[in-house]
């Protein structure tokens, strides 16, 4: 009579590989450790996809890749992220955006900042940034104002404009809030028609003084 072979812990292992994937174990690991953990789970799917099927391995089969599934886990060598150089950059575009000269540039620059800061503060904070993104990161930041200082002087250009426009329509604001102020104090001044009294009042039910 054949033994019964268990799948337990395989799949176990199998369906663990959502998680170990998600540690800078693996993803700040080498490729070699990478490669060997990935083939180990392939490994490991295509034994139990086999028993899906029906046809089952031995134990001792089982076992051996559940065993290679977990000795590649533990060779897993990735170190945790360094998010120094990510960090810094971050700091100084947080006390640029807290600046007078931030707030001197286009409308649009400024909106721009503010999306790719907050995208790049999201990968800072994340569990999941592998070392390389990181890196990435932080170069992207502080291309962001080597950037600014090459199109300065077009970038304070625009901001003048903008100005100037915003200027031209407060000005325009101004004008029609004091013409409608203007009309109304007239109105307020106007005197008011005073009423025919008694007169008036017979005069509207249709009586009229006869002339003498």
């Amino acid at each position: 009579m054949n033994e019964k072979v268990v799948f337990d812990q395989l799949s176990k292992d199998v369906a663990d590989q959502v998680r170990v994937r998600q540690t800078y174990k693996y993803f700040n690991g080498t490729d070699r450790s990478k490669g060997l953990y990935d083939e180990a789970i392939r490994m490991g799917e295509d034994v139990l996809q086999e028993h899906k099927e029906g046809y089952n391995e031995p134990q001792a089969m089982v076992d051996l890749v559940d065993q290679a599934i977990y000795n590649s886990r533990k060779a897993l060598n990735g170190q945790q992220t360094d998010k120094h150089l990510l960090k810094m950059q971050l700091s100084r575009a947080g006390q640029f955006l807290r600046s007078q000269e931030f707030t001197g540039l286009p409308i649009k620059t400024q909106q721009y900042w503010e999306h790719e800061i907050a995208a790049a503060h999201n990968i800072e904070v994340a569990s999941n940034t592998d070392q390389a993104l990181a890196n990435k990161t932080a170069i992207k930041v502080a291309t962001l104002f080597d950037t600014m200082e090459q199109m300065r002087p077009q970038l304070m250009k625009e901001a003048e404009k903008e100005r100037q426009k915003r200027e031209a329509i407060l000005a325009k604001q101004k004008a029609f809030a004091e013409k409608a102020a203007k009309e109304d104090r007239k109105a307020e001044k106007k005197p008011k028609k005073k009423s025919g009294g008694h007169r008036g009042f017979w005069s509207f039910l249709g009586f009229h003084k006869k002339k003498k």
